[in-house]
């Protein structure tokens, strides 16, 4: 709701007193400055889990622990919505029916449950439970205008797993996948209007049809930990492999290639960008023991990589391309949380920051499975 400024209340009180004992407001007080921004829960570790943009340009993010989302609007500022009874939010999008959606994951013990939860840009959450005890894990808008997710029972490890699709009026419906603990969990729209995921346990990369049907690649690569997922601008299928300094592309027949990078870590997010290259977000071990540094990679097609650390090494938590050809990170570190628009379309970061090298390695590993 907007409220009247005080300088507005302070002129109309004396106004209407004014009739009375004649008060005349010749020199108004000046207004006040802008209140500050709202101020997140005090002594927590505040650390951004996802990003999603909107049609505005505004920037949306969950936040690891906290039953809240954030929106840092093209002006700056910055607005939290408190979400729906769970412990916090995760894996946020813009869907195609212009609302937000993520996954809400609530933890009681050693007992995990969640949900799917709509968001309208005024920050009015819905959600919506699944059914039996699936919850949740990686989420995606679809090639027919639903959104798609992955899902554990109870997030056992070891129990079933599914693919789910939601549609925009809150119907959901569960394909099981035929064996358990296969950890579906990033999931992305991607070549011949299928949906592909990541099962990093046991090294395979899954193809979902628009009915449900399900199959699996098993990557060539022994040891392989597929990770973050996306579609490239080439036609083919993109994951990062954790723990390991490669990335891979897939056909949409199931040939892989991979490519090495100059950094390894545990890759937090691939986005395929606005110059059709493919962005990395990646932790590696910092300078100093136990500690983290951050570092965003810009891969060609063609596999040709080249490192941007990220400032003051600060750790990265996620990463989406924006509208506007710009890329935007989520550290966990320093103020602000969000950092806007941290690589420029000339390769310029607004710090004053030189990629770190570039090289091209590839492992020569394609294989047809």
């Amino acid at each position: 709701m907007n409220r009247p400024s005080r300088t507005a209340i302070i002129i109309a009180a004396c106004l209407a007193v004014g009739l009375a004992v004649g008060c005349v407001v010749e020199n108004p007080p000046p207004p006040p400055p802008p209140p500050p921004p709202p101020a997140l829960p005090a002594g927590l570790v505040i650390q951004p889990s996802s990003l999603a943009e909107d049609a505005q340009g505004n920037l949306w993010f969950t936040i690891l622990g906290i039953p809240k989302a954030g929106r840092l609007d093209r002006d700056g500022s910055l607005s939290q919505f408190t979400l729906p009874p769970v412990s916090f939010g995760a894996n946020i999008i813009y869907g195609p029916d212009g609302n937000l959606w993520m996954v809400g994951i609530t933890s009681l013990g050693s007992s995990v449950s969640g949900n799917i939860i709509k968001m309208t840009a005024a920050g009015k959450s819905t959600f919506y439970e699944l059914p039996d005890t699936w919850v949740p894990e990686g989420l995606t808008a679809g090639p027919d205008g639903n959104l798609w997710f992955t899902a554990w029972v109870g997030a056992n490890s070891d129990a079933a797993v599914a693919i789910g699709q939601i549609t925009a009026a809150g119907a959901v419906t569960i394909f099981p996948l035929p064996e358990p603990g296969t950890g579906p969990a990033t999931i992305t729209s991607g070549p011949e209007r299928n949906l592909w995921f990541t099962e990093s346990p046991v090294g395979r990369i899954g193809r979902a049809g628009l009915d449900g049907k399900v199959f699996e690649y098993h990557l060539p690569r022994k040891g392989a930990l597929p990770a973050q997922i996306v579609a490239g601008s080439d036609g083919n299928i993109w994951f990062t492999e954790n723990f390991s300094d490669r990335v891979a592309h897939m056909t949409p027949k199931g040939q892989v290639t991979e490519f090495t990078l100059p950094v390894s870590g545990k890759y937090e997010a691939i986005v395929s960008g606005p110059d059709g290259n493919l962005w990395i977000a990646v932790n590696h071990a910092g300078a100093t023991p136990d500690s983290i540094a951050g570092a965003i990679v810009r891969v060609t097609t063609s596999g040709a990589a080249t490192v941007f650390p990220i400032p003051s090494g600060a750790g990265v938590t996620g990463l989406i391309p924006r509208r506007d050809g710009t890329s935007s990170a989520a550290r966990i570190r320093d103020q602000p949380v969000l950092v806007s628009a941290l690589w420029e379309a000339r390769d310029r970061w607004r710090w004053p920051v030189r990629p770190a090298r570039s090289r091209k390695r590839s492992a020569g590993h394609s294989a047809k499975h």
